[in-house]
């Protein structure tokens, strides 16, 4: 039991950092400003480093969202 969850973890893992698609990075500065910036073509691990090194409090949401 132990072995097949550490396979699905794996498996997941594998899953979410290898497919690429279109995120959006919304981020509300310290005036409160919303922007919302595309990061075209990027893995979920990408866009997540990308994201979250930009400035203000930042989410990263799928483009279809």
């Amino acid at each position: 039991m132990k072995n097949l969850i550490i396979i699905f973890s794996l498996f997941a893992t594998i899953c979410l950092s290898s497919c690429k698609q279109d995120w959006v990075c919304q981020c509300i500065d310290a005036d409160k400003n919303l922007t919302n910036t595309p990061i075209n073509g990027g893995t979920f691990l990408h866009a997540e480093h990308t994201c979250h090194h930009m400035p203000g409090t930042c989410q990263l949401l799928t483009e279809s969202r």
